[in-house]
């Protein structure tokens, strides 16, 4: 029964029928091979690739300090942070992208080398390693 004259004819369904039925028949092609690949022993690429070079962040931490004090110690709004790792040469923000105050999130850096009694050396923003969705890391570099 052609597509059509089965809608028609009152079988709504059949429809998604013929076409689960025909997708049955559709063959792909080989998988690609690479670092690119996805597929068994591939890795995935990150969900957003910047155009800078710097390396992913390490992957999100299990963390069970309250929200309040990630706000205390970043200045970024404490519902919109997944954890904090404060450590030398490098500390750590682990934070909801779409959730966070960018403008919190630029003043971080200053605030939490501010706090350790040094200026900013470096900071920038990646993705982690375990690719989280929607979670970027905020690595922030104090003089020392």
């Amino acid at each position: 029964m052609p597509l059509h004259t089965a809608t028609r004819a009152g079988h709504p369904f059949a429809g998604l029928v013929i076409c689960a039925l025909l997708a049955g028949c559709v063959t792909q092609g080989e998988p690609s091979v690479g670092p690119g690949a996805v597929g068994p022993g591939a890795e995935l690429a990150p969900a957003h690739v910047s155009s800078s070079n710097h390396p992913l962040g390490p992957a999100v931490p299990v963390d069970d300090q309250s929200h309040a004090m990630y706000e205390s110690l970043t200045g970024i709004n404490g519902d919109a942070v997944a954890g904090v790792q404060i450590g030398t040469p490098r500390s750590y923000v682990w934070f909801d992208a779409v959730a966070a105050n960018p403008q919190l999130i630029a003043q971080a850096p200053v605030r939490m080398c501010t706090a350790r009694g040094a200026l900013v050396k470096s900071s920038y923003i990646t993705n982690p390693k375990d690719n989280t969705p929607g979670v970027k890391v905020l690595v922030v570099e104090c003089l020392t």
